[in-house]
């Protein structure tokens, strides 16, 4: 090739992957029409989006609110180069999916605590100033103290609820007499029902008298039958149920909007919105696009397949912030699944053949969805990393036919790497739903399913077929009222060949496996049974059946250096004639000892204090020269420099060991500091002292400086001027070094005993 022929070659490559870079910004006033460029950006991203073709070429998008309908297709971007659309530098455009909400009239009109007026469009959540209104309900319950996540403001289903199949219809009975107390005609409200387990469904009341204590409702959810023990429901979306402050109701025929809002408003200055639309992007037929750096409130993004080769795959979702992002329409008698955060690279159920569907979810933020907070349907090697999802999913109302239940996050994919993710107090059943032959790694999950609002689930959920090669390693999942890590499935359908290594779960239902050829090494499982509102019996439970299914499980298992106060295989079942039959002694339910071929080297007892050095604390390393750092049991070892923490990592170190305020810290094992570090930084600076000011200004120069820690370790000697003493309390900071700037971090303090 000559060197002229070299040289068009390599321009034409560079032009193709330079691609062409636009931008939005409707606040920049232009002469002429806008063509995208610097001096005449685009005012609406869906004008920019639509130019999106190949690689490198970028949507640029200024700081501001937009509310607009976004189509991307067609893009053909390559790996290493993507399209993109972004945040302008370290600017965040909000893209906003609801509409100032005001009356036709001009004002509002009031009737008591009540305010009500017709406005010009239909809404179906309602939000005053930063508070999310609650739609109107019994009984009643509140957004803005997350009360709404609580089973105990539901209703209980009585022994007179059933299904009729031949008919469809369904039967509600309520438990004690408060649904006829009520003295209300409740037909047309919305039934929010967890009548199925891991599955709650959602109801228009066909028929309630006042003084009936049950109502009927058309049914289409298949064939079960309601545990009336376990079930538990509540109605919605009519207007006599409107009588607290922070609720609304909105009537579609009159388009009357009544509400109470909170205490103290000022409804001349109050800013009231409304959600009109459900996703602001929308995403077919598009390989190798990139989206960033964006705030979305009230609104989403669907990413769709359609056929062979109209589908989507590699693409990437970093540092977007997700506020309120779905929300049912129940209070617009719309029953239909709520339309959540949804990735999917299949069509029509299936994938085409070895192409699509790998994504990538890099910190991101997901606050406050009804229904699910993100479900993607790949291929394979799908990342699901540094994530943040809180106060998501507070009905469980995710499905339309009896099933095998959803989560916070559902995957349905394969090969996927689901990495360094903190759940905080979501309130479906299961946390993470990961698909087939996953990595799920670092995660930390505490108070999933908190309110009890949803029965069976764990932290960690794996179905039957995703058990296969799945590791399950070095999470941590607390304080919640469902199973911490848990494989699913009873004889003949069993998962196999499944790892759950070095994870510490604490004050949740403890471990389930079922199954056969699991392993189960190095986790730290206690304190089963002080969350639950059973008595559990069981910590880390390697079953040999499933409860009257005496089909035998877990006879090729592997059970090695766990640390557990309480573990067994499960309740003893046998058969006696034709009927399977519990067996007690003394009275009390029988248990058989753990399964597994290999069961070795796992301490199991009450005093699992002895050997980790303060788990109160967030502290489980071995104590030195325990049985634990002996036998080397347990998730961790003794280091000098490197302690793991699950877990988003933030913009600044977090996740401080001690806790921020722990009271609890126990003196004479507290020899060293331990935090998560920053995001993208492995070099922090540690300070360490006897009063906040002192550490709060304290600089390299300073007595409190500790020293630094590079190459990612995060565990720091206190010094012995410091040294830790029952009744002192102390102040640490921990700042980080990201790119080229230092990031200060929060003054943590702990007290000793």
């Amino acid at each position: 090739m000559t060197m002229r022929r070299v040289l068009i070659t390599t321009l034409l490559l560079h032009l193709t992957l330079s691609g062409t870079v636009r931008y939005v910004d409707p606040h920049k006033e232009v002469g002429g029409a806008r063509d995208g460029s610097w001096d005449s950006p685009f005012s609406k991203i869906s004008e920019c989006a639509v130019l999106l073709a190949g690689p490198g070429d970028e949507c640029q998008v200024r700081a501001g609110v937009y509310h607009e309908d976004i189509v991307v297709s067609g893009v053909r971007g390559l790996e290493g180069n993507p399209a993109v659309i972004t945040g302008y530098q370290d600017e965040r455009p909000v893209i906003d999916g609801t509409v100032e909400v005001v009356p036709v009239e001009g004002k509002w009109d009031t009737s008591g605590d009540k305010v009500f007026g017709e406005i010009g469009e239909a809404i179906w959540q309602f939000f005053i100033g930063d508070t999310m209104m609650t739609n109107a309900r019994w009984p009643n319950a509140r957004w803005s103290d997350q009360s709404v996540f609580d089973g105990d403001k539901w209703a209980g289903v009585g022994d007179g609820s059933h299904i009729d199949l031949a008919n469809k219809e369904g039967t509600i009975e309520n438990r004690g007499s408060s649904l006829q107390d009520l003295k209300l005609n409740l037909t047309g409200a919305m039934a929010v029902m967890n009548i199925g387990k891991f599955n709650t469904f959602v109801a228009e009341v066909k028929h309630h008298d006042p003084e009936d204590n049950f109502f009927t409702y058309h049914h289409t959810f298949g064939n079960f039958e309601i545990e009336t023990g376990l079930s538990r429901y509540f109605l919605e979306d009519k207007i006599e149920l409107l009588d607290v402050e922070e609720e609304w109701h909105f009537d579609k025929g009159s388009m009357v909007l009544t509400f109470i809002p909170p205490v103290g408003t000022d409804m001349n200055t109050a800013k009231l919105r409304g959600k009109v639309q459900t996703y602001a992007i929308n995403i077919t037929d598009s390989q190798h696009l990139l989206i960033k750096n964006l705030d979305f409130f009230a609104t989403t993004i669907k990413a769709s397949s359609s056929s062979k080769t109209l589908y989507v795959d590699s693409l990437t979702f970093d540092s977007l912030k997700f506020m309120y992002p779905s929300y049912s329409k129940r209070m617009l008698n719309d029953i239909s699944l709520i339309e959540w955060t949804d990735i999917s690279g299949k069509f029509r159920g299936k994938r085409p053949d070895g192409c699509c569907g790998n994504f990538r979810f890099i910190n991101n933020y997901f606050y406050g969805s009804d229904g699910l907070a993100l479900a993607y349907h790949g291929d394979q090697g799908s990342v699901l990393k540094n994530n943040f999802f809180k106060h998501n999913d507070w009905t469980s109302n995710n499905m339309v036919k009896w099933g095998g239940g959803m989560a916070t996050i559902y995957s349905d994919s394969q090969n996927d790497v689901i990495e360094r993710n903190t759940l905080v107090d979501n309130g479906n059943g299961c946390g993470i739903r990961p698909g087939k032959t996953s990595n799920i790694t670092l995660n930390h999950i505490t108070g999933q399913c908190f309110g009890f609002q949803q029965n069976d689930g764990a932290g960690i959920q794996v179905t039957v077929k995703p058990q296969h090669n799945v590791r399950v390693e070095n999470n941590w999942v607390m304080d919640s009222p469902k199973y911490g890590i848990r494989f699913d499935g009873e004889r003949p359908n069993i998962g196999e060949h499944g790892n759950v290594i070095g994870n510490v779960v604490v004050k949740t239902n403890g471990v389930n496996l079922k199954g056969d050829y699991h392993t189960a090494m190095n986790n730290f499982v206690v304190e089963s049974d002080r969350t639950n509102s059973k008595d559990s019996k069981c910590s880390l439970c390697m079953w040999k059946t499933v409860r009257r299914n005496l089909g035998v499980i877990n006879q090729h298992s592997t059970v090695v250096n766990n640390i557990a106060d309480i573990a067994n295989g499960g309740y003893m079942f046998v058969r006696e004639g034709d009927k399977i039959i519990q067996v007690k002694v003394d009275g009390k339910p029988a248990v058989w000892p753990i399964q597994g071929s290999t069961v070795a080297n796992n301490l199991v007892g009450p005093d699992y204090t002895d050997l980790v050095t303060d788990p109160d604390n967030l502290d489980f390393r071995p104590v030195r020269n325990s049985p634990a750092d002996e036998k080397k049991v347990g998730p961790y070892e003794r280091s000098g420099r490197f302690y793991w923490i699950p877990g988003r990592q933030e913009e600044k170190a977090s996740s401080p060991v001690p806790p921020h305020l722990s009271g609890s810290v126990v003196a004479r094992r507290r020899r060293h500091v331990m935090w998560l570090n920053a995001y993208q930084s492995n070099f922090h600076q540690v300070y360490f002292g006897t009063t906040s000011e002192a550490v709060s200004t304290a600089t390299p120069g300073s007595p409190e400086y500790v020293g630094d820690a590079k190459g990612g370790a995060n565990v720091k000697p206190i010094p012995a001027k410091f040294r830790v003493v029952p009744g002192g309390t102390y102040f640490w900071r921990v700042d980080a070094k990201v790119g080229n700037k230092i990031v200060k971090g929060d003054v943590w303090e702990f007290t000793a005993i």
